[in-house]
């Protein structure tokens, strides 16, 4: 592969040059060589790099991770133990979301449930959906079912 300029580059990886920028300022992609008139060349390995970021990012890998990832490389270390490490604690993560959203729809389920035709406006000032105002929070309800009672 013939070396490209940072346009041709980002075109081929369907990047935008400015995201290969900030990569170089994060220290994620090496400061690439220069033309005399100082446009960025890039090289096959540049390539490599910039494919292993964009697949690592796909699987939930901030750039943090992704720097401490290429470092570990850079240092002679495979990081394969500690990209797994890292991929355990995003299914992890993963995991306490989908219990939070889980949660989440039961009580809107329960909102929906319980709606009935909406309340006449009678002029009541401080509400701005009686519904949703009346309706405890999860938080709230964890708190009062730990304290021995359902709050709603």
């Amino acid at each position: 592969m013939a070396e490209m300029f940072i346009g041709e580059l980002a075109a081929e990886l369907e990047l935008n040059p400015r995201t290969l920028r900030y990569y170089e300022a994060l220290g994620l992609l090496p400061a690439p060589a220069r033309t005399m008139n100082g446009d960025r060349v890039y090289g096959e390995d540049a390539v490599q790099r910039l494919a292993f970021i964009t697949k690592a990012k796909s699987l939930g890998l901030t750039l943090k991770e992704i720097g401490q990832i290429l470092a570990l490389r850079e240092s002679g270390q495979l990081p394969c133990s500690s990209v797994q490490h890292m991929l355990l604690e995003h299914v992890e993560r993963i995991d306490r979301q989908i219990a939070q959203l889980r949660a989440l729809k039961a009580d809107l389920t329960a909102l929906l449930n319980g709606w009935r035709r909406a309340p006449k406006h009678n002029g009541n000032a401080g509400h701005i959906c009686p519904r949703i105002e009346a309706y405890g929070t999860p938080q709230e309800k964890r708190i009062a079912t730990k304290k021995g009672g359902e709050k709603r």
